[in-house]
Parts: structure tokens; C-alpha cells; sequence
């Protein structure tokens, strides 16, 4: 009887209830956190698109908004790991991707917890945490991607998808790349850190469908 109906509600899905379910909640996290960003982009009258951090929105009248949305998406994420994990195959490279993958995931949970310093404010333990963290995540989830990239191509039902994971992957390196250099010259580094979120965002909500999608 429940083979039967584990049967059923795998039937038009190419994975099983439990991974889908990983997937709607890593979009949801997803969702969450870009309407924060939207949110609290559209009310703080400050926010200097080209040279703030996406971090210092945290410091906006509706920082909680912000901050919230970051939390949202932490848990999302490691829904989404979870979802990843069982959506490959046991073997080595899944399970160095799931474990990059989740250390980003718990890296937007603490960068959310420890708040960075407005500008104008002394220098703070908490600041200092959440840089180190953020740049963590950062470097942390551009190599699941790149690792995930490679397990798709080795994975019956990923092979197809391997292609977009590995462009999305470059482009994230790119952008990552020219974030970095923005920092040392000064030049657009609010926009060049939006730039390079985006990208990972797109991956993860890309890679939510297809955990979700119908044969």
C-alpha cells in the first residue's frame, strides 16, 4: 500500500516528495530574501546602489527586513542542500559539494546574526565576524557550484543540466572575480557584490526547479 503510493507521487516527478519538498523551500528561502532586498532597496533613501554593500542594508530604517530575509534564506538553503544530497547519487564528489554547499548555507546564517557596522561606526567584534563570514559564504557556495557542475555530468538524471550549472558557475567566478578587484580600486564595489549575489541566486533558483520539476 504506501509503495503504492510513493509510486503514485513520484509518478509524473523525476524525484520523490521529500527532495521536491527541499526544493519549494530552498525557493522559498530564495524569494524571501530577494523581496527583502527589493523591500528595503525601495524605502532607504541612502542606499548608494554603485558603493554600499548589500550588508549595509542591514543599517536601513527597515534593516530587520533585511536581516529577516537573510535568516529565510539561510534555512532555505540548507533545506536546498538537503534536497541536493538527495537528489545525487552517494559518491565523493556529492558529498564535497553538499558540504561546501551547507557551509555557505550555515555562513548566511551567521552573517544574519552578526550585523556589519554602519560606516560611521567604530570598528565591532560583530562586524569583524560578519566580514569574515560573508567572504566565507561567498568563496564556499562558487565552489559547490563548480563542484556540483562536475557531479552532474557523472549523474544519469543531471548529465542534461550539467551545461547551464557550468556557465552559471563561470559567470559567478567572474563576477566574484571582478568584486574583488572593485574592492582594491574602489571603483563600483556595491554593484560589482550585487552582480556576482545575483548570479548565485539565479543558480539557486534554477536548481530548485529542476528538483522540482515534472518529467
Amino acid at each position: 500500500m504506501n509503495t503504492g503510493f510513493a509510486s503514485s507521487m513520484t509518478r509524473g516527478h523525476v524525484f520523490p516528495w521529500p527532495v521536491r519538498l527541499f526544493g519549494w523551500l530552498g525557493l522559498l528561502g530564495v524569494i524571501v530574501f530577494g523581496s527583502s532586498l527589493t523591500m528595503v532597496h525601495i524605502a532607504g533613501t541612502g542606499i548608494d546602489w554603485m558603493h554600499d554593500y548589500v550588508s549595509n542594508m542591514a543599517n536601513e530604517p527597515l534593516g530587520w527586513v533585511f536581516i529577516a530575509g537573510a535568516f529565510v534564506h539561510g534555512w532555505g538553503n540548507l533545506a536546498l542542500t538537503m534536497g541536493l544530497r538527495g537528489a545525487l547519487h552517494p559518491e565523493r564528489l556529492r558529498t564535497w559539494a553538499v558540504l561546501f554547499f551547507g557551509l555557505a548555507a550555515v555562513g548566511i546564517l551567521l552573517a544574519a546574526l552578526f550585523p556589519v557596522d554602519s560606516p560611521d561606526q567604530i570598528p565591532t567584534m560583530t562586524g569583524q565576524v560578519h566580514r569574515i563570514v560573508a567572504s566565507a559564504t561567498f568563496l564556499f557556495e562558487l565552489t559547490a557550484l563548480f563542484v556540483f557542475s562536475i557531479a552532474f555530468r557523472r549523474n544519469r538524471r543531471w548529465h542534461r543540466q550539467q551545461a547551464v550549472s557550468l556557465v552559471l558557475s563561470v559567470s559567478a567566478a567572474v563576477a566574484m572575480t571582478a568584486f574583488i578587484i572593485a574592492i582594491q580600486v574602489d571603483v563600483a564595489p556595491g554593484l560589482a557584490e550585487r552582480t556576482a549575489l545575483v548570479i548565485l541566486l539565479v543558480w539557486e533558483i534554477w536548481v530548485c526547479f529542476q528538483l522540482i520539476r515534472s518529467r
